[in-house]
């Protein structure tokens, strides 16, 4: 991977919809050398796909809380992971060091949702848990320099 490759990856980010046309001129390269590019970099694995970035407020889903379980049984995390996958509200989960094993970013309508979706994560980790109500998000999804 090189700097064209980086600055092709970049604009992407920025707007998943951006035009190759533009990225050749914001690059100073010809559009099939972008285009070449991105095939390479998608054939890669490199670019896994695009995002479409949603308004959650404006959608009805206006409360995030970012939830940790810990998982005290002997059942594998990620069997665990694959039950809380069913919950269409769960929108991330990861494995993590700490006083706690997983963490998950959960979309809700409501406080009440909020605690029926808590009620329904605790049925497929049943441990101790922590929840936690985002009052505003600052900034969300930066791309860090690579």
């Amino acid at each position: 991977m090189d700097d064209l490759d980086r600055k092709i990856i970049f604009c992407l980010v920025g707007d998943g919809r951006m035009p190759y046309s533009r990225i050749a001129e914001e690059s100073d390269v010809a559009v099939t050398t972008v285009h070449q590019r991105v095939k390479r970099l998608i054939d890669k694995g490199i670019i896994t796909g695009t995002r479409v970035s949603v308004d959650w407020e404006k959608v009805g889903l206006p409360v995030t809380a970012v939830v940790s379980v810990e998982t005290p049984t002997s059942e594998p995390m990620a069997d665990i992971a694959e039950g809380l996958r069913s919950i269409p509200y769960v929108q991330n989960c990861y494995a993590v060091t700490g006083e706690f094993d997983l963490l998950m970013t959960v979309r809700a309508r409501s406080s009440a949702h909020l605690g029926e979706l808590l009620d329904e994560i605790r049925s497929h980790a049943p441990g101790r848990s922590r929840t936690l109500v985002v009052l505003a998000t600052y900034f969300d999804a930066r791309v860090p320099p690579f």
